[in-house]
């Protein structure tokens, strides 16, 4: 596995001049999942490249690059120039698509404006194509509550605005000269409207298949239904713990899900982004992250 390690030095100290910024950070930091360095500290970049073997690839696809971005968290506390620097990181990588796994922003509706202005600035060859993750939705709680009313819809517009594909129990096909690459995009595992059999309902189970799906806890259940590989995040690189208070605040179905590949029922593979909002970030194998795959036919033996 080869790893390039960049890194840039960001100001993250909260704007002294608005009491309500400085609250609306601290309670941010807390919705993001943990404590914040309120200091001048340097957030390293953790670029991953992996092969993605899927059947039924076309050689006309063969060594196409596909980046993988998550949980940009869009808010006070996680910058605008910040992200402008990731999306610069994603183009030097020369993707053909790019894949983004949810949890544009946290907080304010009006920051789906400000993540949607920067990703305008991807280029990749052919696509943006997206899901939406649980903060999308507003302050998600696992049980449904804390929906903000119309929120999701207005990041999808936004997004869908500058080009950016955002995928809702549905799957999108790319015809390209002759040779077809597919991709399935759920709704939140928490949001109440996770429907798998309605987004793989027009998917074609002959073409190479890749689901995006913020939270892992749903793989499973696309991959039961025709998903090659998995693409999520959600989980910032960290396990969830297995106690009450975790189990009812950030329950998780699979505890041990936390970053990386995984191999999945029937082959299928699940890979977990660590995402690129820099809260929650402990110790340095849970980096800000962003993954370059390149497409590869698999061999018959792995189905």
């Amino acid at each position: 596995m080869n790893e390039v390690l960049i890194s840039r030095k960001h100001r993250v100290l909260p704007d002294r001049t608005s009491l309500k910024r400085l609250l609306w950070g601290a309670a941010g930091s807390v919705a993001l999942g943990g404590l914040f360095a309120w200091s001048i500290e340097e957030h390293w970049l953790r670029i991953e490249r992996r092969r993605m073997a899927l059947p039924h690839l076309d050689d006309a696809l063969t060594d196409m690059r596909l980046v993988h971005i998550s949980d940009l968290h869009a808010c006070p506390i996680v910058r605008e120039r910040y992200l402008y620097h990731c999306v610069e990181m994603v183009n030097r990588l020369e993707p053909d698509f790019v894949a983004v796994t949810g949890d544009f922003i946290t907080g304010p509706a009006h920051y789906a404006r400000v993540v949607a202005r920067v990703l305008r600035h991807l280029t990749p060859r052919i696509a943006v194509v997206a899901c939406l993750g649980n903060h999308d939705y507003g302050a998600c709680h696992p049980r449904g509550f804390g929906q903000t009313r119309g929120l999701a819809d207005y990041v999808a517009d936004c997004l869908m605005h500058e080009d950016v594909f955002v995928m809702r129990n549905e799957s999108r096909r790319f015809d390209l000269d002759g040779a077809c690459i597919q991709f399935v995009g759920l709704e939140d595992y928490w949001a109440g409207s996770f429907r798998p059999d309605e987004a793989f309902e027009l998917a074609r189970d002959d073409l190479p298949t890749i689901c995006l799906c913020h939270n892992p806890d749903g793989a499973h259940d696309v991959a039961e239904r025709g998903a090659h590989w998995v693409l999520s995040g959600h989980t910032h690189g960290q396990a969830k713990r297995d106690t009450k208070f975790y189990n009812f605040v950030l329950p998780a179905n699979h505890h041990h899900l936390a970053a990386g590949e995984y191999v999945l029922d029937d082959g299928a593979r699940l890979y977990i982004n660590r995402g690129l909002g820099y809260a929650r970030r402990m110790n340095i194998n849970t980096r800000p992250e962003i993954t370059l795959f390149t497409l590869q036919r698999a061999d018959a033996h792995e189905g």
